[in-house]
């Protein structure tokens, strides 16, 4: 089998405009800047707003697409905003037509080398009127996946199965039972993975076991991977991250799948081509979806245990062996003051004066430190910040010199685009080692009267 490359990316749409053109034209130069270059596109919806000139919104975005790549190099899946299945019928005349009769060019599949890629609307409605996939596609599902003699099969539709915030209760989680026999049929064939968009961020997320219910009986681990990140409006509110292995994160972002013999891998880079998500995803005869990140040893949007109640915590709380059980923990972003953590933590009892320094920690696991001559650390960090790896300071930004204390204030306070940006840096792999190892962080404020901190991160492994 050839080895080949795909692009995933969701959600255009924006009001007013239809499209969020500045945007989605920034991922496209991105995507044609990449190497190899991609065989074809698969756009999991909403890549207009919609409304009563559907159609003419879905001709000029063609339009937009074909300045960068032929549209038959596009495979679409219909969103909810389209809501139109003549409309996308007709715009895309190059799909299969009528794979499932009543359907038009909504639900069809096609092959290519050693994989199958199935596309079905999630726009119909179940019996409570909810979102669904229906029986009719599902009976259609069993037999395309039944009739596949490919390595790997892909599923593609817009509204997510297992939502966990935007859209929480409104997906197809409004109708279980449809939800349910769906997922048993993704679950019976055990596909490669699921690709889904409406909800406005990224987030990959494994469904195992841990879902099992009365009424649904999981036997495999499969990634429901979000990718709702082509220029609507983000949104990483959070009501439930069972199984969240990255993310819910607010970033504008496309994947790319490289599909060979030996497996299926994801990366996921935002608009300014940042590695923010790289995992291995085997086929099923190999195994279920695999945790292993290669490339990403701490992803955006990881959670992490902190210690927010003003304490001086001394030196120990930085080494690997220190037990941080009773913390509690959290998904980055932490902080508070801003509107937009995904974990609020406490500033103390007193407004006027606020604790000057938060802790947190992160373990990883490294199984070979050989394949890491260097990390790439990237912090957000609101005001100062010092970072140690098993112990040992690696890095601080906005900190002065010398000894830091827990009252130690950071050199100045930060706004605007600097408290939200990530800072980046090289840091040597010394003191990394074969196994369990801890990132450990101080976030320090500039003064009791600070507005508000916040914090996150990523480790990456350095391939310059």
């Amino acid at each position: 089998m050839k080895s080949f490359r795909i692009v995933i990316l969701a959600d255009s749409s924006k009001p007013t405009v239809a499209v969020n053109t500045q945007l989605l034209r920034t991922l496209l130069n991105r995507i044609k800047g990449l190497s190899p270059q991609p065989k074809f596109t698969i756009f999991t919806g909403d890549m207009v707003y919609g409304g009563a000139n559907v159609s003419e919104q879905l001709e000029d975005w063609k339009k937009l697409i074909e300045d960068y790549y032929p549209i038959t190099m596009l495979y679409p899946v219909l969103g909810s905003h389209e809501n139109n299945e003549t409309a996308f019928s007709n715009a895309f005349s190059h799909l299969p037509n009528e794979q499932l009769q009543g359907y038009k060019r909504t639900v069809y599949y096609f092959d290519y080398e050693s994989a199958r890629f199935i596309v079905l609307n999630s726009n119909r409605r179940g019996s409570n009127r909810s979102y669904a996939i229906d029986a009719k596609q599902r009976a259609w599902l069993k037999s395309t996946l039944d009739g596949s003699d490919k390595k790997y099969n892909f599923v593609f539709f817009h509204v997510p199965a297992f939502p966990v915030g935007p859209h929480y209760g409104e997906s197809l989680d409004g109708s279980q039972e449809d939800r349910n026999a769906l997922w048993s049929i993704l679950d019976y064939y055990n596909v490669t993975a699921v690709f889904v968009g409406h909800e406005h961020h990224y987030c990959r997320r494994l469904i195992d076991k841990s879902f099992d219910t009365n009424s649904l009986q999981i036997q495999n681990s499969i990634y429901q991977i979000t990718t709702g990140g082509a220029g609507s409006s983000l949104n990483a509110y959070i009501t439930d991250i069972k199984n969240a292995i990255v993310g819910p994160l607010a970033i504008y972002h496309y994947c790319v799948l490289d599909i060979n013999d030996s497996g299926v891998s994801l990366k996921v880079y935002d608009k300014e081509n940042n590695l923010i998500d790289s995992c291995s995803i085997y086929s099923p005869t190999e195994g279920p979806a695999s945790n292993t990140i290669e490339d990403v040893l701490i992803p955006r949007g990881s959670s992490w245990m902190y210690f927010d109640e003003g304490s001086d915590l001394g030196t120990s709380w930085r080494e690997l062996n220190f037990d941080d059980s009773s913390w509690p923990s959290g998904l980055a972003e932490l902080g508070y003051g801003d509107g937009g953590e995904a974990t609020v933590m406490s500033y103390g009892p007193n407004v006027y004066k606020k604790y000057i320094t938060t802790y947190f920690r992160k373990h990883f696991t490294v199984d070979n430190t050989s394949i890491y001559k260097s990390l790439v650390l990237q912090i957000q960090r609101d005001d100062g910040a010092v970072v140690y790896l098993n112990g040992k300071e690696v890095y601080r930004t906005n900190m002065p010199y010398g000894i830091i204390k827990y009252n130690t204030l950071a050199v100045k306070a930060l706004n605007g685009i600097d408290e939200i940006s990530f800072e980046s840096t090289i840091i040597d792999t010394s003191f990394l080692k074969n196994g369990d190892n801890v990132i450990a962080v101080e976030i320090h404020q500039a003064s009791h009267s600070s507005s508000d901190i916040s914090f996150d991160f990523q480790l990456l492994r350095d391939k310059s």
